[in-house]
């Protein structure tokens, strides 16, 4: 059975990150400049128009979510599947990994610059990581645990 990685909501959740990571400091440069300028908003916008500055920053939504769905789409490729008593998955390199479910020891917590996964470690033959965002995730997981013996670490 494929569990999927529920990707559109990681391409919104991006997308809102992105775009306010990026347009908060862009507006903050913006009133800082105004009031460097003596509150000029001719010197302030030499630049850009204030009739521009909504398309400046519609630009910067667009290549938010661009960019996000490139990342989404990527991050799709972590979906997982069990199948003839192998958990099939990627490993931290990305590259796609088989272990056996029986040999699965323990299941721990993830986490590194945003990405977020249980990690399904099988000793000898590997460990594959299991997104947050899987659907049916708790499914899965109980389903691991029953079959390999494992407990959450």
């Amino acid at each position: 059975m494929k569990y999927k990685v529920l990707w559109k909501n990681i391409w919104k959740k991006l997308t809102k990150f992105m775009s306010l990571a990026i347009s908060i400091p862009v507006s903050i440069s913006f009133v800082i400049r105004f009031f460097k300028n003596d509150m000029s908003v001719d010197k302030t916008f030499e630049h850009i128009t204030l009739i521009q500055l909504p398309l400046f920053f519609l630009g910067i939504i667009a290549f938010s979510a661009l960019f996000s769905l490139l990342m989404a789409i990527f991050i799709r490729l972590a979906a997982v599947e069990v199948q003839d008593g192998n958990l099939i998955g990627r490993n931290y390199w990305y590259f796609k990994k088989t272990v056996p479910i029986h040999a699965i020891s323990q299941f721990y917590p993830f986490s590194s610059n945003g990405i977020e996964a249980i990690v399904a470690d099988a000793g000898v033959h590997g460990k594959v990581y299991i997104s947050t965002h899987t659907e049916n995730l708790d499914e899965l997981i109980e389903y691991l645990e029953k079959s390999s013996g494992a407990g959450n670490a």
